[in-house]
């Protein structure tokens, strides 16, 4: 029976189909690792015949740009939200390998296949990667002139610490880090207005307990910078959250622009409305009418106690995105980096099918909208221009699992464009998936495999923590009122690690880092931090050598695969100088990974929205 699955990715786009390269057998070369660009860890410069200096930019969703609140609050103690952890938010703190064909229209979308193998169950998994490229150069990019609204959290919750919970009970924790989330917010937007041209316009909002204008809409080449700069530092916070009211402020100050201008309102926030509406589908009602009317939205979440849960609903919206960010510095060098990314859309309303012949769409990672697939159905709203180095993208992946029905399925990838003057055309690709296992058309793939894996495997984890994980205070210990005004307000969870988490992070690790080794990747160092805290903090002791990242009494790690490293069932298990046992515990272990691996992410879904 044949079957038609649609993917969804807003975007007004010129249309080009390009075919994607990779390796035909899994093997990557030392050196081929696909790495970051300036500014990155991964230590490989160009990858995959990339030279490195290309001026074309890349292509990534919408939605979270990062997955920074999930490890924050790993390193302060805390358990996080499940939502914290997105795919789109995770792929973007990476780059991938997306290709080298040649593009000269504003997308073109490349595809790689993975076949790997369950080695207990002795199944296939096989997997698709869409490579978001396009054909634009920097130049290309320069945007028009902007008017800017940015609108300032000013309630209580913004005078705590970025390592504090507000909404806890009992007594405050000490931090090391004394900065209030105000103090930030303020920076943030200094930052903002410094990175605006004379014949920009911008605004400044403020709400609490209701909301004010703070600076009128006004071109910065008639007014003074240093005014802006000291009214934004001379906001202070106290009373409650009522983010309706800043929305509403803001939609007034734009609603007499000119057409002729890009709009958007950035939010800088910790996400906890407990005033006014504070419904979220009524708050994404305002701001998707914002952006019928081409307003576009940026949340800019501040502080441990970010509330992703709430921004994850509104980063769906067209033109949306959200950033977390944990200290001045860091939001000036993410603006440094891409403030005119962070602004200017690159595409809308693209529809991109799969049409499948034998197969069946089990999950898709990468897209903020991946939750209306269902195996049917996945929409990226809006792609955003994004860094690229070489054949590298940063986030530029959206990945696909697909379960073969009978033996002579073909897969093919249906690409439909809106062209600006409204013109459509379509291209349709044939991904070849009849492979042996293990095989990687590029190290993009295989990135983007253990990646998703990893963030499944955190967002279970999560999820369970902040459920049936959580421990019983003992009987002496007094009961802490916790104050909930609204469903966004949120104290924290202590970290934990309880059963059967323990174990599935501890034989997770070696399996992560095998990858990480293979692809050459540093950048994963990050996460494979976050995991090693993890073990730590459950106790595991089976994997403690490959947890702690080195040997065990002193011994040699000879067991950790090199970049040179191939796929095939002998590297999972390399034997190296300590012999055939420790080889083979290797392979076990890695075998127990996969074994549950999968399952992880089917059940992901099911658990990311408690809590």
């Amino acid at each position: 029976m044949r079957r038609v699955h649609t993917l969804l990715v807003v975007a007004l786009v010129v249309l080009a189909g390009c075919a994607g390269g990779g390796s035909s057998n899994g093997t990557l070369a030392a050196g081929s690792g696909d790495g970051a660009a300036a500014g990155g860890g991964d230590s490989a410069g160009a990858a995959d015949g990339g030279d490195g200096g290309s001026e074309r930019v890349g292509v990534s969703a919408g939605g979270a740009q990062d997955a920074n609140a999930f490890r924050t609050n790993v390193e302060e103690g805390y358990v996080p939200q499940p939502t914290d952890m997105t795919y789109e938010g995770l792929y973007h703190d990476y780059y991938f390998d997306t290709g080298s064909q040649s593009c000269e229209a504003r997308f073109c979308p490349s595809y790689s296949a993975a076949v790997t193998r369950d080695p207990v169950a002795n199944t296939t998994e096989r997997f698709v990667t869409v490579g978001l490229n396009s054909g634009l150069t920097e130049a290309d990019l320069e945007r028009d002139a902007l008017n800017l609204v940015v609108v300032v959290d000013t309630s209580g919750s913004m005078d705590e610490a970025f390592s504090e919970y507000y909404y806890d009970g009992g007594e405050r924790k000490e931090v090391e880090e004394n900065q209030r989330k105000m103090e930030a917010a303020r920076e943030a937007v200094v930052t903002m207005v410094g990175h605006l041209d004379g014949d920009d316009r911008v605004a400044v909002v403020e709400y609490n307990d209701d909301a004010r204008v703070v600076q009128d809409l006004t071109r910065l080449d008639e007014t003074d910078r240093a005014d802006v700069r000291s009214s934004v530092r001379g906001l202070s916070a106290g009373g409650g959250t009522n983010l309706a009211a800043g929305i509403d402020t803001a939609s007034d100050l734009v609603a007499d622009r000119n057409d002729d201008r890009d709009t958007r309102v950035v939010y800088v926030t910790d996400a906890m409305p407990n005033l006014g509406e504070t419904g979220g589908n009524t708050l994404a009602d305002r701001l998707q009418s914002q952006a019928n009317d081409g307003v576009h939205t940026t949340f800019v979440g501040v502080g441990v106690d970010f509330n992703s849960r709430l921004t994850e609903t509104l980063g769906t919206i067209k033109g949306a995105n959200y950033y977390s960010v944990h200290s001045p510095a860091q939001f000036e060098q993410r603006m440094d980096e891409g403030f005119s990314y962070m602004v200017t859309p690159l595409a809308y309303n693209l529809s991109l099918s799969v049409e499948t012949d034998g197969y069946e769409i089990e999950e898709v990672y990468g897209s903020p909208q991946a939750d209306r697939a269902s195996g049917q159905l996945m929409e990226v709203r809006t792609l955003f221009p994004s860094r690229r180095e070489g054949n590298r993208t940063e986030g530029g992946v959206v990945l696909l699992e697909v379960e073969r029905e009978s033996p002579d399925a073909t897969l093919a990838l249906e690409a439909s464009y809106e062209n600006p003057d409204g013109g459509e055309r379509t291209v349709t690709k044939t991904v070849d998936l009849d492979r042996d296992p293990p095989y990687y058309g590029s190290t993009g793939v295989r990135k983007a495999v253990v990646l998703s894996e990893y963030a499944s495997l955190m967002r279970n984890w999560a999820a369970h923590e902040r459920t049936d994980g959580s421990e019983t205070p003992a009987a002496t210990e007094p009961v802490k009122r916790q104050r909930y005004d609204s469903q966004w307000e949120q104290s924290s969870v202590p970290l934990a690690v309880t059963e059967p988490y323990d174990e599935r992070i501890a034989a997770f690790v070696p399996y992560f880092r095998e990858h990480m080794d293979a692809l050459a990747a540093d950048r994963m160092e990050q996460d494979l931090a976050v995991l090693r805290t993890l073990v730590d903090e459950g106790g595991a002791t089976t994997t403690e050598q490959e947890a702690r990242g080195g040997p065990v009494n002193g011994e040699v790690d000879t067991a950790t695969p090199t970049a040179a490293s191939t796929d095939t069932a002998g590297s999972l298990g390399p034997l190296g100088d300590v012999g055939a046992v420790v080889g083979l515990v290797n392979l076990g272990l890695t075998m127990l990974v996969a074994a549950y691996g999968i399952g992880q992410k089917r059940r992901s879904r099911g658990r990311e929205g408690e809590r």
